[in-house]
């Protein structure tokens, strides 16, 4: 069988759709999309967008997996349990649909280093945090990037298309303490739904088919849909060509995760293996991903940590002692 033919063969049931065809499957092919945070919405986007033939995805996240993540996210299991989603979230994909591309970075997305997503068509925001959302935000703006807005709490669900001449993600929502998975939960098909939905607009996006400008809104408890319209908010600062994300600098080290009692230190790369020999002298060693595994705290080669801990004096402390200042 033909290469040509097995794609056929692979895409048909999708192929027999007027809304795609063999014309559309073959746009799908050329396309790349970028999706940040490979949690509860990621892993199921990047899991149908796969399988549906996208041909190159490139997968951010700066988490490894935990326990409680298989309940919703839907590329790991337990054996993934601890290690990095986006490397682990590659090797399923790949085993997935070996035809496509798969890149993934194991990283804190921040203005330093998201030029990463300039070659992407399409950016799927899947994060679980309103400061890399509207980093995002003020990149796609800046630089006239299409990109889908996505998040899921409790039984409710959002998502909306976002294009550079239309409403921004500022328009609409600002910076405030919100609600996360850890303190109020989440249901598993809320997350799915929200991100078939949010995959289904990318479809249609990549396919330059005609989309709706609104958000979204699902309450999956009740079956309760509704379309809400937008509009542009008088100074909104991103619409202005204000980018205040874009141009932040990183005021504070650490990060408290959604998860309670872990938090994110960022620091300078640094080299694994003299850190690791180090550290073998003391305890058992983990080796995985371009990180390093060694008691409660899990090293990135950027010079990143991911420290389980009490308070974020704690983690900068631990920080201190086995990596350094």
């Amino acid at each position: 069988m033909h290469n040509s033919e097995k794609k056929d063969s692979r895409y048909s049931r999708q192929i027999l759709l007027n809304e795609i065809g063999k014309e559309g499957q073959a746009i799908l092919q050329q396309k790349k999309v970028a999706i940040v945070g490979i949690g509860a919405l990621g892993t199921v986007a990047a899991e149908l967008l796969a399988r549906a033939g996208v041909g190159s995805l490139l997968l951010i996240d700066r988490d490894v997996v935990e326990e409680s993540n298989l309940q919703r996210q839907t590329l790991f299991d337990e054996k993934d349990v601890g290690k990095n989603k986006a490397a682990a979230a590659e090797k399923r994909i790949n085993e997935i649909n070996s035809e496509i591309e798969v890149e993934a970075h194991s990283i804190h997305l921040s203005p330093q280093n998201i030029h990463l997503l300039q070659n992407a068509d399409l950016i799927l925001d899947c994060t679980d945090n309103l400061q890399t959302r509207f980093l995002i935000n003020d990149y796609c703006k800046k630089e006239k990037n299409p990109w889908i807005y996505a998040a899921a709490i409790k039984t409710l669900g959002y998502v909306m298309p976002i294009l550079p001449e239309g409403p921004c993600l500022q328009c609409f929502l600002a910076e405030s303490s919100q609600e996360t998975c850890d303190t109020v939960g989440v249901l598993n098909t809320i997350t799915v739904s929200i991100a078939s939905l949010q995959a289904t607009l990318a479809l249609k996006m990549l396919l330059g088919k005609e989309i709706e400008l609104v958000l979204f809104h699902y309450d999956i408890w009740n079956q309760n849909f509704k379309k809400i319209n937008v509009k542009k908010k008088e100074f909104c600062p991103a619409c202005q060509g204000e980018y205040i994300y874009l141009e932040k600098k990183e005021t504070s080290r650490h990060i408290r995760f959604c998860s309670t009692g872990k938090y994110q230190i960022l620091g300078k790369e640094v080299d694994l293996q003299k850190i690791k020999e180090r550290w073998e002298k003391v305890g058992i060693v983990t080796e995985e991903d371009s990180s390093l595994h060694f008691q409660n705290i899990i090293l990135f080669k950027d010079g990143r940590a991911l420290i389980n801990a009490d308070s974020a004096e704690e983690a900068e402390a631990i920080y201190s002692r086995l990596v350094g200042n």
